[in-house]
């Protein structure tokens, strides 16, 4: 079961059908669902983040980034001032941590010991 439904990515995204296939959604949240899975700790169970809903609160915030980025002329969003977002690291790892509050308690803790 994916993170996100196509319905609800529809839905907030307020695109009609004739505007972006099922196939053009569903691929946008599979790339957006994996990158994020790789960011969190495996969970003791398989499929434990599916009724997560901080995870998946996430990962349906991140699929619209996604969304925006590929759907921008050029590339680039613009932010609600009709200003364009001047960073070209719309889609690196600072896409997760933008998110990093909701997934927080589910992301690795430890870091690197140097000698």
């Amino acid at each position: 079961m994916p993170l996100v439904d196509v319905d609800t990515f529809r839905k907030v995204l307020d695109i009609p059908v004739a505007m972006a296939s099922d196939a053009d959604l569903e691929e946008v949240i599979l790339a957006t669902e994996s990158s994020l899975l790789a960011y969190l700790v495996p969970p003791a169970t398989p499929g434990a983040y599916d009724t997560n809903p901080s995870v998946r609160e996430a990962c349906l915030g991140m699929s619209v980034q996604v969304w925006q980025a590929r759907q921008a002329p050029g590339g680039q969003m613009v932010g609600v001032d009709l200003n364009p977002q001047q960073t070209p690291y719309l889609l690196g790892p600072g896409l997760v941590l933008r998110f990093q509050g909701l997934l927080g308690p589910w992301m690795p803790q430890g870091g690197a010991v140097v000698a």
